[in-house]
């Protein structure tokens, strides 16, 4: 058994990992878009009160696509108003693995990042980051994505190779998480959620009766 931080209220949950359900599939069919991910705090890319991140928040779209909005300041520039490519790469690496993490329940690491910056990314512009959903090559998992301004023209592109982590080494990483109100439960755990959100009465449902 494992503890784990639940998705309301900062509550603690006990939860089975010997049982698993598909939570990217309850999501794709019962939570209506944008729904936004949990965080971990230490994390450059999505730690909300980490001091010099980019404090980025994930959200879940249509057809099973991963987006954050991305709005760079001069703290993330190479040369210029130009953001380093590894400000970028970062975002991408990071962005490309939560589908297939919502897809499988389980984190992913990336073991291979392609880049193609195709224009500039400047400062005092929003973009849009998306990734796709996952393909399972046997081995590795394949992610896709990339990054539009508001108008849908493409500034750089992104495919990667990610291995899973064991669903013991998830759970144990899920505890590090941080659940702000909404936040659904991504990974796959057993357990019946005693809360009257329409999120929560999708999962109860879907899990098996023990």
């Amino acid at each position: 058994m494992v503890r784990c931080k639940g998705y309301e209220f900062n509550t603690v949950y006990t939860v089975s990992i010997d049982k698993t359900i598909e939570f990217g599939q309850i999501l794709a069919n019962h939570v209506p878009a944008p729904t936004y991910l949990p965080t971990y705090d230490g994390c450059y890319v999505c730690g909300q009160n980490h001091p010099r991140g980019l404090r980025i928040r994930f959200f879940v779209g249509e057809f099973g696509q991963v987006h954050a909005w991305f709005t760079p300041d001069v703290t993330q520039t190479g040369y210029e108003d130009t953001v380093h490519g590894g400000v970028i790469s970062a975002l991408l690496d990071e962005l490309l693995g939560w589908p297939i993490a919502l897809q499988t329940g389980r984190m992913a690491y990336a073991a291979e990042l392609t880049v193609r910056f195709a224009r500039p990314v400047t400062t005092g512009r929003a973009y849009l980051a998306t990734a796709r959903p996952g393909t399972d090559q046997g081995s590795y998992w394949e992610g896709k994505g990339d990054i539009k301004d508001e108008d849908g023209q493409v500034y750089t592109k992104a495919q990667g190779k990610y291995f899973l982590l064991s669903t013991e080494q998830t759970a144990v990483a899920a505890e590090q998480l941080t659940y702000q109100p909404g936040d659904p439960p991504v990974f796959r755990y057993t357990h019946r959620i005693e809360d009257k959100t329409p999120l929560a009465q999708a999962v109860t449902a879907a899990l098996p009766h023990v």
